[in-house]
């Protein structure tokens, strides 16, 4: 499984990255590296060799103060109260991995300290995104004083105050972009927030409750709390869940959190000797990688992003997303291997749902005269089932390249998901309509709304409107961005070893891109996969032969001819690593006529 995003079957054309050369030159020469890690490190905003360090080390001591945060004293304080007293503490979420990665990370924290805490997680189809009355009373009537959002909240000033008419204490964590003015609650903690001097704003949901939990930790412990206080890098698994699955930047703390989380995730593997590594999976994250034939071996991005991430949002778009909290908590095995199965199911039905979605999107492309050259697609239906909708805007962006609109109509209402192509901010794009829409949130790469069917059309020529004016300044999404021309011989296991330890690769941090130029196919190439949908092939350059792969492109198979002489190919190198043996392997992302 690869941390990329596929292969470019059409880049307009290929770019160098900028590098300032002279950042590059000294991180080499001070960090001992190859000139080509400089290049790379600078080439992502990395110029201070310390900084640099702690990027490669990623070391749990580089996490920030959690109380740099604005509003996390107050926060503490007030929790330390039903604590101390062995109150309940309810838990609000959201229905996707970062929200319910999130609400089982606090649930877990809480039930390590004894107290219990009831939680809630809204439909998304009856419900939807946010901060509702229903929940908030199902948390009173469980017993709940104080109730603790998670990835949702920050704009809910209608909810709070239902919080504080019913005499809730709200603590509002969240990381979407804050209004100017804040729901009243006992504290605010989102690292965007006027007036927060946090040190890095790029936090996921689950990211910002856990510096909650460090924070409250401290407190306790200070305090002498007479109870065990857990381990939190135990946990660092789950908050790795939501950091991956919500396509925030893997820089800074983020970094940190998905590289020692992946290790805690990881199958173990069988050692020489036949001993296994240590497992120290949760029950129901080992029942989820088993229902997804994830077996031994070092995780990725890419596992999380296309593997686990999709089966845990399948409970909140065709089930119930509380049950993907269950599987998240549960220590019993046989309780999370059902809950699993359960999800497995879910998954299914997903992806059933989602085809289904995405044929009648294209035919309403087809038949309403919607031109995929426009400055951006935005379709309307009745017939999407709307928890896919989100995913087929996705996929749209995927096949046309612009961003895109879903929206699922009902009762003369529409909810719709917004996706962003060539790096626009949608959420910005969706501020310029506000007039036109009921409410609306999210982030620059991918947002929600909820308008007036009446208004559809108005909303379409609108945000058209404001895309055409943000793509004057926008790059293209289909220019391939390389790090650097190379030859093969570079391409060698040492080389290789030590840009691993870049990894994990994501947003902001994009795995290493290179160009080989002159190069040929060597023998005989071939296609590999459950549908044959993989080109397999080696490759050569002048006296230097490789393995590569280019995932989703075996269709060049039945175009011979662009496989034929000299050829330019784009590839993110790899290290192959199997029985003892380790090999360079080249993941293919675009391939071109040498010169072209």
């Amino acid at each position: 499984m690869s941390d990329s995003t596929g292969p470019l079957a059409h880049p307009r054309k290929w770019t160098l990255r900028p590098v300032d050369k002279e950042s590059a030159e000294k991180l080499s020469r001070e960090l001992n590296v190859p000139p080509l890690m400089g290049k790379l490190l600078a080439q992502r905003g990395i110029q201070d060799p310390d900084e640099a360090r702690k990027f490669l080390d990623a070391p749990l001591a580089g996490l920030h103060d959690p109380f740099l945060m604005k509003g996390m004293e107050e926060a503490v304080s007030h929790l330390l109260g039903p604590i101390r007293n062995r109150r309940p503490i309810g838990v609000y979420g959201d229905y996707d991995v970062d929200g319910i990665s999130a609400t089982a990370l606090l649930c877990r924290f809480f039930s390590q300290v004894g107290v219990r805490t009831p939680y809630y997680i809204p439909n998304r189809l009856d419900e939807g995104y946010g901060l509702h009355r229903k929940g908030l009373e199902k948390l009173k009537e469980a017993g709940c004083d104080t109730v603790v959002t998670v990835d949702c909240g920050i704009s809910a000033h209608s909810a709070a105050r239902e919080a504080e008419q019913m005499g809730l204490r709200l603590i509002i964590t969240d990381h979407h972009r804050p209004p100017d003015e804040l729901p009243p609650s006992v504290a605010v903690l989102n690292p965007g927030q006027m007036g927060c001097e946090y040190p890095f704003r790029g936090l996921s949901g689950v990211g910002v409750a856990f510096k909650l939990i460090t924070a409250l930790r401290r407190r306790l412990h200070e305090g002498g709390f007479t109870a065990s206080l857990p381990n939190l890098k135990q946990h660092l698994d789950l908050v790795a869940l939501g950091t991956v699955a919500d396509v925030v930047p893997l820089r800074d703390e983020n970094h940190i959190f998905v590289r020692h989380g992946l290790e805690i995730l990881s199958p173990p593997e069988v050692a020489e000797g036949g001993f296994e590594t240590l497992d120290r999976r949760k029950a129901g994250i080992r029942a989820l990688q088993a229902a997804a034939n994830l077996k031994a071996g070092a995780l990725n991005v890419g596992h999380i992003s296309f593997m686990i991430a999709p089966r845990l949002n399948a409970a909140g778009r065709v089930g119930e997303a509380s049950f993907g909290v269950e599987l998240l908590t549960a220590d019993d095995e046989g309780e999370a291997r059902s809950r699993a199965e359960v999800l497995e199911e879910w998954n299914r039905q997903r992806q059933n749902l989602q085809q289904l979605a995405w044929e009648e999107a294209k035919a309403l492309m087809e038949t309403s005269g919607v031109d995929a050259r426009d400055e951006a697609i935005v379709l309307a239906s009745d017939k999407w089932h709307p928890g896919v909708v989100g995913i087929v805007a996705a996929k749209l962006v995927e096949e046309y390249h612009q961003p895109s609109v879903l929206i699922h109509l009902k009762d003369g209402v529409g909810k719709g998901s917004v996706r962003s192509a060539m790096g626009l901010h949608v959420y910005d794009a969706l501020e310029h309509c506000s007039d036109l829409l009921i409410q609306f949130g999210g982030h620059k790469g991918a947002a929600g709304l909820k308008v007036v069917e009446e208004k559809i059309d108005a909303f379409r020529g609108r945000f058209r409107e404001v895309i055409r004016g943000m793509k004057k300044t926008g790059a293209d999404e289909r220019e391939l961005l390389l790090d650097d021309r190379v030859d093969f011989s570079e391409m060698d296991v040492p080389l290789l070893e030590q840009l691993e330890g870049m990894a994990p690769f994501g947003e902001e941090n994009p795995r290493p891109v290179f160009c080989a130029s002159r190069v040929e196919v060597a023998g005989t190439p071939g296609a590999v996969g459950r549908e044959r949908e993989h080109l397999k092939m080696n490759l050569r350059q002048f006296r230097d032969e490789r393995e590569a792969i280019g995932f989703g492109m075996g269709a060049l198979l039945k175009e011979p001819e662009r496989l034929k002489g000299k050829l330019d190919v784009a590839f993110s190198p790899g290290l192959n690593r199997w029985r003892g043996n380790t090999r360079v392997q080249l993941e293919l992302r675009a391939i071109r006529p040498a010169g072209g």
